[in-house]
């Protein structure tokens, strides 16, 4: 979906979608560079293992810890762009109307269990602070790879505040959808 598609939004929604907009290139940029860090430290990893007979955990880490960072950071703009796994038989079959306050009381409550996780996520993340643990390498502290779930579900509420205002304005969520 291309966000370029939607009619030029006046007003708070086009403020809002502004914003969105930015974050989007930001989030895109960041996952897509996470994504070839991963790429560029495997590759080194092998030519490490394989010609010269050693192996850091650290790299291997740091692997695996950019791509959840990019996954997780990345899951909020599906939110606005509707492009999250649903099953819509039943959704399709609602009127257009009914179909927007349905999605909405849905946002509302998917924006309150993001509320809580959030906070639960906040909490764990203390915790390992706290304790000061390492992960397996020991190079690094185990608070900063998991630090990318609160900073994923704090992104997801903010995405899903973004798609309850663009439902109580009734503005489209994407260039498929019409306004109503």
């Amino acid at each position: 979906m291309n966000d370029m598609n939607l009619p030029q939004e006046t007003g708070f929604v086009g403020v809002v979608r502004r914003i969105e907009a930015i974050l989007n290139t930001v989030l895109a940029g960041t996952a897509v560079t996470l994504m070839w860090v991963s790429v560029s430290l495997a590759f080194i990893s092998v030519v490490l293992r394989y010609l010269f007979g050693s192996s850091y955990g650290i790299v291997e880490e740091l692997c695996r810890f950019s791509i959840v960072y990019a996954v997780l950071l990345y899951f909020g703009p599906l939110i606005t762009r509707n492009a999250h796994l649903a099953m819509t038989i039943v959704t399709d079959l609602l009127p257009a109307w009914l179909h927007r306050y349905f999605d909405l009381i849905m946002t509302i409550l998917l924006a309150l269990l993001l509320a809580v996780l959030l906070r639960a996520a906040w909490s764990w993340e203390a915790g390992l602070y706290s304790m000061n643990l390492d992960t397996m390498s020991g190079e690094l502290k185990a608070w900063i790879p998991s630090a990318a779930l609160p900073a994923g579900i704090a992104l997801a509420l903010l995405y899903t505040l973004f798609r309850m205002i663009y439902r109580i304005a009734g503005a489209p969520l994407n260039a498929n959808e019409v306004s109503k």
